[in-house]
């Protein structure tokens, strides 16, 4: 991860990444899962791992089907996102989760996705990538004799940030019943604020990793880099008809996705009066590991929300 940050700085601070927090959300991810690894057990489901939904490096899933997903004609299935600020990360970090809701009788699943520092993907690629993966589970799982109906997305950090995008902004290959948000970053103006310090090169990065386009820094203008933010913010698509039910979790002593970006999909969804529930864990900062009684609530709420949302 080093190496890589060196030779591709594609997120600068002000252009498109807290730099000084990429490399320690990474390490942090890594020792949890090492720390706390989950152990499969045959009795759980069934699962498929590293099932490939496209040609680039990291178009894998893993899947994991209940005992019974051939009976339930109703089947619900539920993708965790992993985080990583879109440069690292790795699907195995949720397997945890992926545990524990498929003994609960739904199938879940957590994806990898191509990352920025690969040859020509922005954040589009990514979101491009969770509709094919979605795509993908359903065929598949159908081979397996698990008819998959409907769904919810969930996500950690950047991976909250692409769930909300998908869930708010893109056609759905299944029915979306609710999103599951931990500190996903909602509003891109609040997280990388205007540096006019950036360099040309972060700056043409910035917006390349928004857009998708290679424009020169001459040619970019404030308004531009403000529209980059805008184009992706999950809250600025957020309206009457795309407001899915919601759980949101975020830490008041986080400093990289600060609390400004709860209080925005708060006032969103309050002016819509749209169904939401918002866990803030009040010592906790971004890896939500320091409210133990906010984390029970936050899976007890996940639970209600499947029964509600699913039907079972």
């Amino acid at each position: 991860m080093t190496k890589t940050m060196k030779n591709k700085s594609y997120l600068k601070k002000g252009c498109g990444c807290l730099s000084g927090g990429i490399l320690l959300i990474v390490v942090l991810g890594i020792i949890a899962y090492f720390v706390f690894k989950p152990k499969w057990h045959n009795e759980y489901g069934q699962r498929f791992l590293d099932v490939a939904y496209g040609n680039r490096q990291h178009n894998t899933y893993d899947l994991y089907l209940p005992n019974d997903a051939s009976k339930n004609d109703s089947l619900a299935l539920i993708l965790f996102i992993h985080g990583g600020s879109w440069l690292g990360g790795d699907k195995e970090w949720r397997h945890g989760e992926c545990y524990t809701w498929v003994q609960k009788g739904y199938a879940t699943a957590t994806m990898n996705y191509s990352l920025l520092y690969e040859e020509g993907v922005s954040l589009l690629t990514m979101y491009e990538e969770i509709d094919t993966c979605i795509r993908h589970i359903k065929r598949f799982a159908s081979e397996k004799g698990a008819r998959i109906r409907q769904m919810a997305i969930a996500g950690y950090s950047a991976g909250g940030h692409l769930a909300m995008m998908f869930a708010y902004n893109h056609s759905h290959p299944l029915p979306i019943r609710f999103e599951a948000i931990k500190v996903g970053p909602s509003d891109f103006r609040i997280l990388f604020p205007k540096d006019k310090n950036a360099k040309d090169e972060d700056i043409e990065n910035a917006v390349f990793c928004g857009t998708g386009k290679h424009i020169k820094a001459s040619e970019i203008t404030d308004e531009l880099l403000d529209n980059v933010r805008i184009l992706n913010s999950p809250v600025c698509y957020i309206n009457d008809s795309t407001a899915l039910p919601a759980i949101f979790a975020y830490g008041e002593k986080d400093g990289l996705v600060k609390p400004g970006h709860y209080h925005a999909l708060q006032e969103k969804y309050d002016s819509l009066g749209k169904p939401y529930e918002l866990i803030v864990f009040p010592n906790s900062g971004h890896d939500l590991m320091r409210d133990k009684d906010c984390a029970e609530r936050y899976d007890s709420i996940l639970h209600s929300y499947c029964k509600t949302y699913f039907g079972y």
